[in-house]
């Protein structure tokens, strides 16, 4: 994943130098990272479907937006145009929704951006690799197979929008897929444990969530008081009041077949407030790689804190 990472950092800066000069003044339009990285990717069959965004800083009147796929030389594999009137508006938040059948198939593996546009301009961009996971040279399973790999594997965020008993209790989203599971095995359990200041405060039950096959999916979880097996039913949620005690943070995503971490995120809390990642925050430049602290609950638009596995840079 290291090399990956390289990869994509080296890429984000040859695209600065080939795409469109970015929007300099404040509160440019940004569109969702929950959305992109939520976007329907098949490894299957190496294919993308584009539907509906929600951005933020929405620009008024006509809508003229797009969402493009470039590979690592910047060439357009594939453009959609979004329609020119918003599906909802929400204060400075819109829905845009991408026109006729807004769908890609990619091929050939390599390093590749899904760059979203608004007026011309790139304002958001998610990169990624596409690996060839099977060549298809078996007789009875002749299907040629792709794996996506990104920044699923490094991005995760807190919401605050959960509440019980009058008292807020976060809970925790990322994605996991088949990247992660042991060789040969097609499903495996995940479990979250969070550490302040390299002491262990909380964690999620055992074998909160699965892991599957395929493409990344996102998970959700909320953490508890440290416990025994099976004594979920006699421990606390770990609240928001426990949460925001200040210290140095690392939530890990466990593999529950061998006790491997998968995710290592790091994050801090001063004067009793998570600290926002620098990509959150406004006028973070490059603009294109700005990702909103936001993100749709049902039918509101909640706060989140971007939080990032930054040992694997």
């Amino acid at each position: 994943m290291m090399k990956l990472h390289k990869t994509l950092f080296t890429f984000f800066c040859l695209s600065l130098t080939i795409l469109n000069p970015l929007y300099a003044q404040q509160n440019s339009p940004a569109f969702m990272y929950t959305d992109a990285l939520n976007t329907y990717f098949s490894d299957s069959s190496g294919h993308i479907t584009f539907t509906d965004n929600w951005l933020a800083f929405a620009p008024e009147g006509k809508f003229k937006g797009q969402v493009t796929v470039v590979d690592a030389n910047s060439t357009v594999i594939g453009s959609y145009n979004y329609f020119d009137e918003y599906t909802v508006r929400n204060g400075v938040f819109a829905r845009a929704r991408a026109q006729n059948s807004a769908d890609i198939t990619l091929a050939k593996p390599g390093i590749y951006s899904i760059v979203y546009l608004v007026d011309g301009q790139p304002v958001t961009r998610l990169p990624f690799k596409l690996e060839q996971a099977s060549a298809g040279n078996d007789p009875f399973n002749p299907q040629r197979t792709y794996r996506f790999d990104g920044y699923w594997r490094t991005f995760a965020y807190i919401t605050m929008d959960r509440y019980m008993d009058d008292e807020a209790f976060p809970e925790v989203r990322f994605w996991v897929g088949g990247v992660d599971l042991p060789e040969g095995k097609k499903r495996d359990a995940w479990m979250l444990v969070l550490f302040r200041d390299g002491k262990l405060v909380a964690h999620s039950k055992r074998s909160a969530g699965v892991i599957m096959e395929g493409h990344f999916k996102e998970q959700r979880s909320t953490l508890y008081m440290p416990h025994d097996a099976g004594k979920e039913y006699k421990t606390k949620n770990f609240l928001e009041k426990d949460w925001l005690v200040d210290g140095i943070y690392e939530l890990r995503v466990v593999r529950m077949s061998d006790k491997i971490s998968l995710r290592s995120y790091d994050f801090k809390v001063v004067g009793g407030k998570i600290k926002h990642h620098p990509r959150s925050t406004l006028g973070y430049q490059p603009q294109v790689d700005y990702i909103v602290p936001r993100t749709l609950s049902g039918s509101e638009i909640i706060e989140i804190f971007w939080i990032e596995d930054r040992k694997i840079q």
